[in-house]
């Protein structure tokens, strides 16, 4: 078998890469279904059933996937979504995020990467002047190609780490108070022009921000599975809208399954749940089911206020509390002020380092340490 060695990857005639449509998606979940994240004592699998394909549809102008085959047997995948992102001096630019990226057992130490790397990047159209990606801070392995680049392949991209991601969990335990300060309330359709404006301010200074604008807003209450203009909240101070955000139930194409749970944390699931009648809040999953979570999909806060930031939230933590949802997912730029708006609340925190590659070695030597990266929930 193929292997990697200080370095040296070893040739073979075995290897084929090829597109791969919809028809796949069975065999793709299956092979994602490999790889399960532990954290704390517990393995959760982020499982994208029942289309894998889902997310790039909703979230890109295009997609593609490929996959590699050895000797006719599919070792692993990944998909590649082209969009319209903010770069530098808030310009927006067509970028390729590469995500959903998986490998099976027998596929582990083949080079992968370097393998599907003519494929996706070899023909990649002028005007994608980048590729980005999200690596979870505890992978190790894929942390340490950052950058290793291989004569025999060399389209892979120049890269490098230019930033990190937060994503928190915030868990529906006991009620809360909500705010004095702002009334928060529900959206409405005079409300979206100044909703549009407020996330249009925010997204051109967030480095990798989606495009935003009023038809790209409508487009999406229209096209986003069980969301609607109901899905916003606005925060109000006075007379004027100074916060806004959405959040998404997006368990039907999303979810976080619980695979097991560890000795110590499967007995406190156990007395958890003995409580959780009493304190009127959802019993933890068993193994083998999802949580039930609600995603923050966007935000603006006027000055970036983590106090505004809060209200919003005590108002959703306790709204999908009474429904019965486990916890609620918001991210951000480790270096955002608008996370100190969690501190009030019981979370688990999932870093992610940003990797950031160009065809090009100056563009990435000039992007380094780069603030305030948007953290997209959505396809994360």
């Amino acid at each position: 078998m193929t292997r990697i060695n200080n370095g040296k990857l070893s040739d073979s005639p075995f290897y084929q890469i090829k597109e791969l449509g919809e028809e796949w998606n069975e065999k793709l979940l299956d092979i994602a279904r490999e790889s399960p994240v532990e954290s704390s004592g517990i393995h959760i699998m982020f499982d994208r059933s029942p289309n894998i394909f889902t997310i790039p549809i909703l979230t890109s102008q295009k997609y593609r996937c490929g996959g590699l085959f050895k000797k006719g047997e599919l070792f692993g995948y990944a998909i590649a979504t082209y969009q319209k992102r903010y770069i530098d001096d808030q310009r927006l630019a067509d970028v390729m995020y590469l995500g959903n990226m998986h490998v099976s057992k027998k596929g582990r130490m083949t080079g992968f990467f370097y393998r599907v790397s003519d494929f996706f990047f070899g023909g990649l159209p002028n005007e994608v002047e980048y590729y980005y990606a999200y690596i979870m801070q505890k992978n190790e392995a894929a942390l340490k190609l950052v950058d290793r680049r291989h004569p025999r392949f060399p389209n892979a991209p120049f890269a490098k780490i230019v930033g990190q991601i937060s994503m928190i969990n915030i868990f529906l335990t006991i009620p809360i108070c909500l705010s004095s300060k702002y009334m928060i309330r529900a959206a409405n359709h005079d409300d979206i022009d100044l909703i549009v404006e407020l996330l249009q301010m925010e997204y051109s200074t967030r480095f990798l921000a989606p495009e935003m604008n009023r038809a790209i807003f409508l487009r999406n209450i229209k096209q986003r599975p069980n969301f609607g203009l109901e899905n916003y909240i606005v925060a109000i101070y006075g007379n004027d809208i100074v916060g806004v955000c959405s959040s998404w139930d997006m368990t039907s194409f999303k979810k976080n399954r619980v695979l097991k749970y560890g000795s110590v944390l499967g007995l406190t699931r156990f007395l958890y749940n003995i409580a959780a009648p009493l304190l009127g809040i959802a019993s933890l999953p068993k193994a083998g089911e999802p949580f039930r979570d609600v995603t923050i999909t966007e935000y603006a806060i006027r000055e970036r206020n983590p106090v505004i930031m809060n209200a919003l939230l005590r108002y959703l933590y306790m709204y999908y509390r009474k429904k019965g949802y486990h916890s609620i997912i918001f991210g951000s730029s480790n270096d955002d002020p608008l996370l100190n708006a969690v501190k009030n609340f019981y979370t688990k925190e999932i870093h992610s380092n940003v990797v950031l590659g160009s065809k090009q070695r100056d563009k990435i030597e000039r992007n380094q340490n780069i603030p305030l990266i948007y953290a997209d929930s959505v396809q994360i």
